[in-house]
């Protein structure tokens, strides 16, 4: 019989790739992911509980700038909207806090 895809013809396993299982693949894949490095943010996550402890949110990535922090539903984040300015003032106050810093909340369970 002759092996044929759409493609052409079919290669043998050890042909095919370095992965001879799904997991491997994925696991070389997670791997390989670059964790970009945020001095910055790293200090805010590590002030957090100091700068403002109660506050029920607490910073959950950093993109560009802006600093998103996590809430844990849609009422909270309504209610925590007051709480900004602050925050964001504070944060700008920070050693090696970017020139244009925003403040933004998203939901996060």
């Amino acid at each position: 019989m002759d092996d044929k895809n759409l493609y052409g013809t079919a290669e043998g396993l050890d042909q095919r790739g370095r992965f001879s299982e799904f997991g491997s693949a994925l696991d070389a894949a997670f791997s390989s992911l670059v964790k970009e490095e945020n001095p910055f943010f790293d200090k805010v996550a590590d002030l957090w509980p100091k700068l403002f402890p109660g506050l029920p949110m607490k910073p959950g990535r950093s993109d560009s700038g802006t600093v998103v922090l996590y809430v844990k539903s849609a009422p909270l984040l309504f209610v925590m909207r007051q709480h900004l300015a602050r925050i964001k003032k504070a944060l700008s106050s920070l050693p090696n806090a970017p020139k244009r810093l925003s403040v933004r909340l998203e939901v996060h369970q």
